[in-house]
Formats: structure tokens, sequence, C-alpha cells
């Protein structure tokens, strides 16, 4: 009987002395002030500020246009910098081509032909369009000639398209014959020729999409220039005499008749001799091409490409 009652004895006392024996509790450490914030710097009262800038205008009016160039100036002869490549040139080209076939300029080869029937059949229709072109030269010339005795004679007076008409023939006369003898020598570089030397082209000699890579050239070259030369253009401004009139002795400060020409979409390639006289007759042609434009009233009549031609010639 006591056997069995002392384990008993011993557990129930090992247990009370495990629930008397007390756990240590950690104390709280008493909590401090908080730390205070560092002060701000108080800051300096300037006694005597400097005048606040005024800020910069984001456009350019007629008053803000520098006197000085604010980024290099092109060249005088304006030739762009980086010309086609060969095969770019090339590539054009056939787009000139394409184009014209498209539009029913030149015929297309017959469908299934082979490389060599379709070059040569390409071959054939650029030759013929060149020969209706020089044809179209010389038969324009007889009615000149009528214009020219009906004028004469006391008739109607010359309209602004007789007037254009002229001015192109003239123009076209004087390239004819280099063009002839270089489409008798070498044909098929003529449409490089309208890529790298355009004003050689008799007027009735260029394709539709040469024509408008021409005028989109030549209205580049403008932009370019009015943004290159603004204070030479503000140069000039300052020497009208009076407002509205520039001296032609002007066009003698340097850079001044490069400024001109490239503006007016007139050459300018050579000393500022021939571009002077060449602003010179460009100027006589807007006189009269005024004139003829009040005359015919065709001020509301014009079309958008051609008002847009007409704007061009005069610099806008």
């Amino acid at each position: 009987m006591f056997h069995h009652v002392r384990p008993s004895v011993r557990l129930a006392s090992s247990r009370a002395r495990l629930l008397s024996t007390p756990v240590p509790v950690p104390k709280p450490r008493p909590a401090g002030p908080p730390p205070t914030p560092a002060a701000p710097k108080p800051s300096k009262l300037d006694l005597r500020p400097a005048p606040i800038k005024p800020s910069k205008p984001t456009t350019l009016s007629a008053t803000h246009i520098p006197l000085k160039p604010t980024v290099p100036l092109p060249r005088p002869s304006g030739a762009p910098p980086s010309p086609p490549s060969l095969a770019e040139s090339k590539e054009a080209a056939k787009r000139d081509i394409e184009d014209a076939e498209a539009h029913g300029v030149l015929k297309p080869p017959p469908q299934g032909a082979n490389w060599a029937k379709r070059t040569l059949h390409k071959a054939i229709q650029i030759a013929k369009f060149y020969f209706n072109g020089v044809k179209l030269i010389f038969i324009r010339r007889k009615d000149i000639n009528l214009i020219r005795a009906r004028i004469k004679a006391g008739g109607s007076p010359l309209t602004r398209l007789e007037f254009r008409l002229i001015r192109t023939q003239k123009s076209d006369i004087n390239k004819v014959v280099p063009f002839i003898f270089i489409a008798l020598i070498l044909e098929e570089i003529i449409p490089l020729i309208a890529i790298y030397a355009p004003f050689m082209l008799p007027s009735t000699c260029i394709l539709p999409s040469q024509r408008e890579r021409i005028e989109s050239k030549r209205a580049d070259k403008a932009t370019a220039f009015a943004l290159e030369y603004r204070h030479i253009y503000n140069q000039l401004k300052q020497a009208e005499e009076p407002a509205g009139h520039l001296p032609l002795t002007a066009l003698s400060l340097p850079g001044a008749s490069a400024a001109v020409c490239g503006i007016l979409r007139v050459s300018t390639v050579g000393i500022d001799f021939l571009r002077i006289h060449r602003i010179k007759n460009h100027l006589r042609f807007i006189a009269e091409d005024d004139k003829l434009l009040a005359q015919d009233k065709l001020l509301d009549k014009l079309s958008p490409k051609d008002l847009e031609e007409t704007l061009g010639e005069r610099g806008m």
C-alpha cells in the first residue's frame, strides 16, 4: 500500500514546487521625453534683393529677330550638303517611270513580258516622251508668233497665261539644244539629271513626279533660307528707304544677294553680280505678273496649286 502512495506524493510535491517558483517578468523601462526635432535654420533676409529677370518669350516677333546669325549659315550656292547616292537616285528614277505609267503618261509594258522586253519597252516609251516634248517646244513657237502678231496689230491685250507661256518658252529654247545632245548620246542618264541637275531639263520633258520633287525641293530650300538668314532679312528691313522700298545698294551686304535669291526660289549659284542680275529680272517678272493678275481679275480665281506657285515666286 505504501509502495503505491510514495510515487504520487513525489509527483505532487514536484508540481507544487513548479507552481510556487515565480517566473521573472521583465520590468518596463521608464519612458523618457521624446527627442525634440532640430529647429530649422532661419532663412536669410535679403534687405537689397536683385531685380527679377523676366522670362524669355516663347515666340519670336519682328523685334526679337537677331542681328547676328544664331546658327551656321549655309553655303551661298545653296547646294545640298549630302546629295542622294547613285543607288537612291536609280530607285527614284524607277519610281518616276512607274508613276508615269500609272498616270498614263508612259505606256506600261505588256503583261507577261520578260526583263529584256520590259527594259526595251521602257526605253522606247521614254524616247517617245522626250521626242514629243522637244517637238512641243517648236510647235509653241508658232503659237507665240501668233500672239505677238495679234498684239502688234492692236488686238486683245496680252493675258497672264500668254505672258507666262512666253517666259517658259524662252527658258526652254535655251535648254533644248544641250538636252537634245544629251538625249542622243546618253539617254539613260536623263532621269538622273532630273535629280542632280533639274535646271537642265525643258519644262516639256519632265515627268509628273519629277516636277513635284523639283517644286518640293525649291520650297524646302526657300524655307531653309528663311530660317538661316533671319538676321540678314532684319538688316535689309532696317535699310529700307523709304519704308517698303529697298535700294539695290543694300544687296551689297555680305550674304544679302544669296538670302534674297534663296527666298525668291531663284538660283543662288555664282557671284553677287550674277545673283543681283537674277533678282532684277525676277522682280521685273513679278511686277508684270502682278499687273496681269489685276487686269485679268484672277486674284479670286486661282487654283490652290497656282496660288501656291504664285506666292512662292514672291517669297511667301
